[in-house]
């Protein structure tokens, strides 16, 4: 990924926010067919540095062939894209300027490997429901019903990547003005929009880096 020393984020719980937060991402795989990308939740699990970069599980459609391509060796990779938000020039405070596109992204790559392991698959989609239904409700996940959650389970491949290399990009006008920084994140607060204002938040607290 292309990414301009200002745009460039190392901080692990800056990263750690937009990939749980943002938890929906593309999965891309080489294989002997072409590429395989599948668009699917993950869970990380970081481990605290970039050289223990932490592992993401994850489970996809037995009827999906993408899983035949894990081979624990060749490297995928798992995109999680964050808020981001199109840039009007007339939004800053100095001219001349361009439109332009803020955004958040981090790329992790690893090796995929398959598990075959019904208690862990159980356990991992636990988790799975545990975390986002979390973030739904204002009440704990209900218990689901154990033979419907056997037969389905049935139906699901899965897999676990060893994060190798974590790579973020944060394109929030860091290489504008302060002034021009502080009048774009008050657009975009004002637009109404959520995605817009989740870049606003972001201008704040990383706008500098």
């Amino acid at each position: 990924m292309y990414i301009p020393p200002y745009f460039k984020i190392k901080d692990p719980d800056a990263i750690e926010r937009i990939v749980s937060e943002n938890g929906f991402a593309t999965l891309i795989t080489p294989s002997s067919e072409g590429i395989k990308a599948t668009h699917l939740p993950l869970l990380y699990a970081a481990h605290g540095s970039f050289e223990d970069a932490g592992v993401i599980n994850g489970h996809m459609a037995r009827a999906n062939d993408h899983w035949k391509a894990f081979d624990a060796i060749a490297e995928s990779l798992a995109i999680f894209q964050g808020p981001d938000s199109y840039i009007s020039p007339e939004w800053y405070e100095t001219a001349p300027a361009v439109p332009t596109w803020n955004f958040a992204v981090v790329h992790m790559r690893g090796p995929l490997e398959l598990i075959d392991d019904r208690e862990w698959l159980s356990s991992h989609v636990d988790d799975m429901v545990r975390f986002h239904e979390s973030k739904a409700l204002d009440h704990p996940p209900e218990p689901s019903d154990p033979a419907f959650k056997t037969k389905l389970l049935g139906g699901i491949v899965g897999f676990r990547m060893k994060v190798k290399t974590i790579e973020a990009k944060f394109k929030l006008n860091q290489n504008r003005s302060k002034a021009d920084r502080a009048r774009v994140a008050e657009v975009l607060d004002g637009s109404g929009d959520q995605s817009a204002a989740g870049i606003a938040a972001l201008m704040r607290t990383h706008g500098d880096d």
